[in-house]
């Protein structure tokens, strides 16, 4: 939950939000007893759940805190509240949130009141009574549907008073994505493509890369955000891949595509070194939703064996050689139609691992979650 906390406030925070984080101990702003292992805290826990309301002490912690937060957030418009509402590890500082005035948004990954680990707190009377009834001016965040009907049930509240917004991932530290692949992205514009299809080849007129722009033409009807980004430079041994090139260009531009077909050579001029590395190449890999290899002809076809090692779905003309290191579960014909091909990228992008991987990124992806998170902020200030 820390790392979902801290990422949080810094997508906020480069959101260009004014964000202060309060925690009991670690990269924060410190109150000490909001730690749940702060001595008297600990005492306090320990009484509850032995069937003792604390009374005298708690009350003491309740009001201390109360002070502290009053002066910290001050100057603050919302308060979001990470797992202490419906958690018993401090319930005086829970008790200190619920007298605030200010709105707060109650971040809930978990509820005491369902898990039976947490039996001692399961108790109708104060401040137990906390993890079970929704306070004032406060709204109960879910990260999961799972969750949603947890909080509905315990806290009576209806479904579409309770939103869900699940925990992020940050897809280019889990592909350990570099820098200088992150800028390309951002510049080429596929930062947001779903789906990403990789054409890891050079410019030259035996990758059939025309195909790829009609068969990307069509598939666009139905997935409006797919971009399609050929990796390698013209070729360097023959004069006509130049030729070849102002043709894939005016192809583009007749048939709409040039928002959607990158090629990274224009990155830099054409007699510019090519701008990305082998390794920023393989980077990209990992990146995509799936590998296309166009190619009439192959002498070896090393994009199978990288796109395998990557786990991506590779789609490609059935080639002997292309099906002699494994290639073969996404195939045409060598002299398919563009409609052939769109129609195999499609039957790939609906595999199961292409489709859940899809919608982990469609959705769970932390540029969309922020976007969820300030949904409910606006929601909840402008309620």
């Amino acid at each position: 939950m820390e790392a979902i906390l801290a990422a949080q406030a810094d997508l906020l925070r480069g959101a260009g939000h004014d964000v202060r984080v309060l925690a009991g101990r670690g990269d924060a702003e410190l109150i000490p007893e909001l730690d749940s292992r702060h001595p008297e805290v600990e005492l306090v826990t320990r009484a509850l759940a032995a069937g003792d309301d604390a009374g005298e002490k708690f009350g003491q912690l309740q009001s201390r805190l109360r002070t502290v937060l009053s002066d910290r957030l001050s100057d603050r418009e919302l308060v979001l509240v990470h797992n202490v509402m419906t958690m018993p590890f401090n319930l005086p500082a829970a008790a200190a949130l619920a007298d605030l005035g200010l709105p707060k948004v109650a971040w809930t990954h978990d509820l005491a009141w369902v898990d039976p680990r947490h039996a001692a707190y399961q108790r109708r009377s104060w401040p137990t009574s906390l993890l079970r009834l929704p306070q004032e001016r406060t709204t109960y965040v879910a990260i999961s549907e799972v969750r949603r009907g947890e909080i509905c049930s315990v806290l009576g509240l209806p479904v579409d008073q309770v939103p869900i917004v699940p925990n992020g991932i940050d897809p280019a530290q889990v592909f350990s994505l570099g820098s200088h692949v992150l800028q390309l992205a951002a510049a080429a514009g596929f930062n947001d493509a779903d789906p990403l299809i990789l054409v890891p080849v050079r410019i030259t007129r035996r990758k059939r890369l025309e195909l790829a722009l009609a068969a990307a033409a069509i598939l666009r009807r139905r997935e409006p955000a797919l971009r399609l980004v050929v990796t390698g430079p013209l070729g360097p041994h023959s004069g006509d891949n130049l030729a070849y090139w102002r043709e894939l260009e005016r192809l583009r531009s007749q048939l709409g595509l040039e928002a959607v077909v990158s090629f990274l050579h224009e990155q830099t001029p054409l007699e510019a070194p090519h701008p990305i590395s082998q390794q920023d190449v393989f980077e990209l890999y990992r990146l995509a939703d799936m590998i296309l290899l166009p190619s009439e002809s192959e002498g070896f076809g090393l994009p199978v064996l990288e796109a395998a090692l990557v786990r991506a779905p590779l789609v490609c003309a059935d080639l002997p050689v292309l099906r002699e290191p494994g290639a073969g579960n996404f195939t045409f014909p060598p002299f398919a139609s563009a409609e052939v091909v769109a129609e195999t990228l499609a039957q790939a992008l609906s595999s199961p691992a292409a489709d859940l991987r899809r919608n982990v990124l469609r959705t769970f992806a932390w540029p969309r979650v922020l976007r969820a998170t300030e949904q409910v902020m606006e929601q909840v200030l402008g309620g």
